[in-house]
């Protein structure tokens, strides 16, 4: 026998996820950059992923090991100040962001555990 018992504080998060994607989701599809679109968010556990793609790009077409220390600087290395993102630090959510080629297909991902950002 097989059952998910969640505490108080797991669905809580999961409630505040769920209506983050959902807020994310409404406005479909939006363009972040001349070279990024954010495609749709999903959750999981304490999980959100951002699932991007790359509109000028195949996955061929990008080198993953200079592609990925850019979106290290500009992306993951920025979200700590993000005011906006405090609740995520206090409920230790990691934020996934997943990049795909304009053929669909996957070129890697980079993640975020928010609580590493609290001040001791």
């Amino acid at each position: 026998m097989c059952h998910a018992e969640h505490t108080l504080l797991e669905r809580s998060l999961s409630q505040e996820l769920t209506k983050a994607v959902a807020k994310i989701n409404a406005k479909g599809a939006q363009i972040i950059d001349e070279e990024t679109r954010l495609d749709y968010a999903a959750t999981f556990k304490n999980f959100i992923i951002y699932n991007n793609t790359m509109i000028n790009y195949t996955d061929d077409q990008l080198d993953v090991k200079a592609f990925e220390p850019i979106i290290e600087k500009v992306l993951i290395g920025t979200l700590c100040a993000n005011k906006a993102l405090e609740s995520f630090i206090n409920l230790g959510v990691i934020m996934v962001y997943r990049f795909h080629g304009k053929n669909g297909l996957y070129i890697t991902e980079l993640s975020k555990d928010m609580s590493t950002c609290k001040k001791i």
